[in-house]
């Protein structure tokens, strides 16, 4: 009976291992690893096992003992191909040169300050936004709600939009401009887990899909990763915004974050009918607005969407040229391909 019940305990603290081998897998980075934590958990296995051999106790606790053993070394190997990873990843940061589908005359507007000299090609990925956010942090309130992506949330002016929609809660635009989903984690303290959000809205892959051979698997991993570390270090409920773009690869992306979604306990946010809006910065924020709220959706909110988007353009500036809205001066430029 002793010895079920020492098995029973081995194979109930060993179920956890297999688990974490699998996501460390699919993570390809070794920055959330111990590998002290794991030498230490082998040591006590050994330890174990001698004692079995040492007391001529050759029966089934030794299997598990031995299968369990396997499982932990196992993370030891993945740990140092993650290591490998990393240092990919550190080299191709070093050399990033960012490039944004934008109209030549957005270029300029468009490009984060960091764009100027003093680092390879011209580009400090984050770091001026990373600086900025910090000191905005500081005076924060927690148990707001949080815009984390890439372009697409990046170019969004949230402080005019939530005055336009006389929006109460506190909303913070915490995106990184070029920024792809392999890159993101080194931002998430900064982001998110310092803000103490009560709700997360995460849209990523804009820049990825500009890869003709862009591996939607792979980034389905990488976002699956991305969502467990954020519902580890957060209590906050998470949105997943799909991509907001028309071509072949978000389309296909869009399909597995809906499925993700389901899996992991998100939120999806369907944003149909974006593109093919009047003004498709005020219909993405409508619809990420009903979601904001800390009340259930009712039918005012319901008839409420879609109001302001699909409302005639009211301003027009001296050269002639449209407004996105009053006191917008530019859509946010979307990804077509």
């Amino acid at each position: 009976m002793a010895e079920l019940l020492e098995s029973t305990m081995l194979i109930c603290f060993g179920l956890s291992w297999p688990m974490n081998l699998a996501k460390n897998i699919k993570a390809r980075s070794a920055r959330n690893m111990s590998i002290q934590f794991i030498l230490l958990i082998i040591t006590g296995y050994v330890a174990g096992i001698s004692a079995k051999l040492y007391n001529h106790r050759f029966n089934y606790v030794l299997v598990v003992y031995l299968l369990n053993l396997v499982v932990v070394s196992a993370n030891v190997v993945v740990y140092f191909i993650n290591r490998r990873y990393d240092r990919q990843a550190q080299t191709a940061d070093t050399s990033f040169k960012p490039s944004i589908h934008t109209s030549s005359d957005d270029r300029t507007q468009a490009a984060p300050k960091a764009c100027t000299t003093g680092y390879p090609n011209g580009y400090k990925k984050g770091e001026d936004e990373m600086e900025t956010y910090r000191e905005l942090n500081s005076i924060t309130e927690a148990g707001g709600v949080v815009l984390f992506g890439s372009n697409t949330f990046a170019a969004l002016p949230v402080g005019e939009l939530t005055q336009a929609f006389r929006i109460t809660e506190p909303i913070y635009n915490r995106s990184i401009r070029d920024v792809r989903i392999d890159q993101i984690e080194s931002y998430l303290k900064v982001c998110l887990y310092d803000l103490n959000p009560r709700k997360i809205f995460v849209n990523m892959g804009d820049i990825d899909i500009l890869d003709d051979n862009v591996n939607v698997d792979n980034f389905i991993s990488k976002y699956e990763w991305l969502l467990y570390m954020i519902h580890t270090k957060t209590q906050a409920s998470i949105y997943i915004v799909p991509v907001v773009s028309d071509s072949p690869a978000a389309f296909k992306i869009n399909q597995r974050l809906k499925s993700l979604a389901s899996q992991t306990g998100c939120k999806y946010v369907d944003i149909s009918g974006v593109l093919e809006a009047k003004r498709p910065t005020l219909r993405l924020f409508e619809i990420l607005k009903v979601h904001m709220r800390n009340h259930p959706i009712n039918f005012a909110d319901a008839m409420e969407v879609g109001t302001l988007s699909n409302r005639e353009r009211e301003d027009v500036p001296n050269d002639g040229q449209t407004s996105a809205a009053p006191g917008l001066k530019q859509d946010v430029v979307y990804v077509k391909h």
